[in-house]
């Protein structure tokens, strides 16, 4: 029978002060996110400005946002992982979304130093404010969490927050327990640029405080800390690929609006248009992203991609007040309708600057920072008498969320959207220009680029479209594949200059050498009479011996062979491949005696259109390659075959050598890459040795548009070398 719950007694949970710390390390555990966790809260209190002052061993943040009373410093800050944030989810006054919702923010001021004052002021009673003091050690040691505490009273307002405000919190942190050094501020950047907006809304306008608002002030007595925090917080906007500016003037009853795009690059085109007189002056810049790849300072591209997606957008401020209706969340300027219908020529722009396709180079609503100023009071006065009686000028409704929806509007919004349709026209004639001079590789690679942008901006546009999705999948590949080629193909070209330059040298001391070895020969020819006719044996057997050590180095220069006869080293033209291998196998045959070398290739099988001297190299490496790898096999054998697969032919040369890594073989094609597992003392009667005849083996092939690898090798072989190409039967 189950024992009723009355027969049971009561244990209470306890928990151990030495958790403050524990907490604190473990969910802070490095000061910038300490530091960060402090700032947040300022965010989540409605603070508009929050200023950090750092000095040698004191930290300081305040804030103006809506302080704290008495009840809630003791019923929320002296109550460890609460759960107020998560229930309320938005800040109180402006609505913010929360960023905070653990509770155990305050851990960071124990992280972060020894003791702690906090001085608040709430908004319901800005004449008074409450000050506490913290000993975090003292707190830590006191046994249980429940008997850790704060000493707090109240007593009249001091010094006012930021801006003036009569509300706020302050907290002095003292005691530091870290030193600030630029790194450590670098990474504070990083945790922070995503809490403020856009500030300098490029000098269009000044205005009061939205609830997007949130300003971070650094000062610190180490003048290189601010520095690094400024920039950091400054990096993620300076960022943008382009900027457009416009400007709208009417005089009389004429108006023209002046647009001007600016590339990073120092490329700038400007236009000019007319427009309807019914808009006295505006002013606009926009700015345009790039948020795919590495994004500056470190800053994680989903976050700059979020960042941009809260932020982002053209808005509307009239007389430094943001009308709420216009940004990221409206597509007030029909970008995203147009790119959901694929339309790919303006329909605003003349003849005259229309680009096949330009419509593709509109970015999309979350790549675009811009402001537009305006001034409603400004409109209505100088209005004329007919647009006053037909209200056709700018000008904003009671609720003050959005402009009016009249000709003046329209042709304000015609004279910003012409602006975007020109910036996405003088851009698409620089991706052309650029296409143009670029080489074949680095066009593909480009256009490859282009298709992946503009797939990841579809994507953004339409996240839940499989097809969009599938594609992205399959562009990414491709543009990893083709950068690895690209890459592989500068390292092969940065080894043509020495290698041409090698090749010289060789030829020059081929034909030196030619004259040498004729000398040597008559002296041993000398030598050896005068040691039969002096009855020295000794001498005859030493003067043959060099004698074969002459024929071997006769045989070493017939490598050059083909670099010494003109049509050899210039004739292009496609061979038959059993002559070419026999040959190269005759040539090198001496060089790698021991080793048995077969030929099964068809007749028929001609090799791709190129010199002789070519197919010579690539081959001769390829086979003093396998002669390095069968040097510890007591019986060193290499197959050369060949056949067709389709419209594929193929030549293979496989080893019994000791085999290689296939799932790491592509790197052996790279420069200065080796895979010799022979014995240490067998090594050095390999040749060559630099790690440079596979890249050469396939800079020849890539030339000759063909493929080489390594590939499965047939029974009884360890390694296959596989030369392939495309052709007709």
């Amino acid at each position: 029978m189950a024992a009723s719950s009355y027969d049971f007694q009561v244990a209470k949970f306890h928990a151990d002060s030495a958790l403050l710390r524990e907490l604190g390390e473990r969910l802070v555990g490095q000061p910038h996110v300490a530091l960060a966790e402090l700032i947040k809260n300022a965010y989540d209190a409605d603070a508009t400005v929050c200023t950090v002052s750092i000095a040698n061993d004191e930290i300081t943040v305040t804030d103006n946002g809506h302080g704290m009373t008495e009840a809630e410093f003791v019923k929320y800050w002296m109550t460890i992982g609460t759960r107020s944030k998560q229930v309320r989810h938005t800040s109180p006054k402006l609505r913010r979304r929360v960023t905070g919702a653990k509770g155990v923010g305050r851990l960071s001021a124990q992280f972060l130093a020894h003791n702690v004052e906090i001085a608040t002021s709430s908004v319901s009673d800005s004449s008074r404010q409450l000050r506490a003091m913290v000993n975090w050690d003292d707190a830590a040691e006191a046994g249980s969490l429940t008997e850790a505490e704060a000493r707090y009273k109240i007593e009249p307002r001091k010094p006012s927050f930021p801006e003036q405000s009569p509300h706020g919190t302050r907290v002095i942190l003292t005691g530091l327990k870290q030193r600030w050094d630029v790194e450590t501020t670098r990474s504070l950047g990083r945790q922070l640029w995503m809490l403020q907006p856009p500030l300098s809304r490029f000098g269009l306008i000044t205005h009061a405080p939205g609830q997007d608002d949130f300003r971070i002030v650094l000062t610190s007595t180490i003048t290189a800390v601010k520095d690094t925090f400024d920039q950091q917080m400054q990096a993620m906007l300076r960022n943008h690929v382009a900027e457009i500016s416009g400007e709208l003037t009417r005089d009389g009853d004429k108006a023209i609006a002046q647009v001007m795009a600016t590339f990073r690059s120092g490329e700038r085109y400007s236009e000019r248009f007319d427009v309807e007189p019914l808009v006295a002056s505006a002013k606009w810049v926009i700015r345009i992203f790039k948020l795919s790849g590495r994004q500056p300072g470190g800053i994680d591209v989903v976050a700059a991609r979020d960042y941009f997606a809260r932020f982002g957008g053209v808005m509307i401020y009239d007389a430094g007040f943001r009308l709420p209706y216009y940004g990221a969340e409206q597509d007030w300027l029909g970008i995203e309708v147009d790119q959901s219908h694929r339309k790919s020529r303006s329909a605003m722009l003349p003849g005259r600057l229309q680009i096949p396709r330009a419509l593709a180079e509109l970015p999309t609503q979350g790549r675009l920072f811009g402001v537009v100023s305006i001034n409603t009071t400004l409109e209505a006065r100088e209005a004329t008498e007919e647009q006053k009686e037909r209200g056709e000028f700018l000008k904003a409704p009671v609720t003050r969320d959005r402009l009016v929806s009249n000709g003046a509007y329209r042709e304000l919004r015609r004279a910003v959207r012409w602006s975007l349709d020109y910036y996405a026209t003088r851009q698409r004639l620089k991706e052309q220009r650029t296409f143009a001079a670029s080489p074949q590789g680095e066009l593909a690679a480009k256009k490859v680029d282009r298709v992946r942008t503009l797939l990841i901006e579809a994507h953004e546009s339409h996240p839940r479209d499989e097809t969009i999705a599938a594609l992205r999948k399959e562009v990414d590949g491709l543009s990893g594949a083709l950068s690895r080629e690209r890459r592989a193909d500068e390292r092969a070209r940065m080894l043509l200059g020495p290698l041409a330059a090698a090749g010289m040298a060789a030829l020059a001391l081929e034909h030196e050498s030619r004259n040498e070895m004729r000398s040597a020969r008559q002296m041993l020819s000398r030598l050896i009479r005068l040691g039969d006719t002096a009855d020295a044996p000794r001498v005859v057997e030493v003067g043959q011996q060099i004698g074969s050590w002459v024929d071997r180095m006769e045989d070493t220069r017939k490598l050059f062979a083909p670099l010494l006869d003109l049509d050899d080293r210039e004739e292009v033209e496609a061979l038959s491949a059993r002559p070419v291998l026999r040959e190269v196998i005759a040539n090198v045959r001496r060089l790698v005696s021991g080793m048995e070398m077969s030929l099964s290739i068809p007749p028929e099988l001609y090799l791709p259109p190129a010199t002789f001297a070519e197919w010579n190299s690539l081959f001769q490496n390829v086979i003093f390659n396998a002669s390095n790898a069968t040097l510890d096999v007591a019986r060193r054998r290499v197959l050369c075959s060949g056949g067709r697969n389709g419209r594929r032919t193929w030549i293979r040369v496989e080893d019994n050598g000791v085999g290689v890594d296939y799932a790491d073989s592509a790197g052996l094609f790279e420069p200065f890459a080796r895979q010799i597992k022979v014995s240490e003392g067998r090594r050095a009667l390999g040749l060559g040795g630099m790690g440079l005849g596979l890249t050469i083996v396939r800079m020849i092939a890539s030339q000759r548009r063909a493929r080489v690898a390594f590939v499965k090798p047939s029974p009884g072989w360890a390694t296959a070398f596989q030369l392939s190409w495309s052709s007709s039967k």
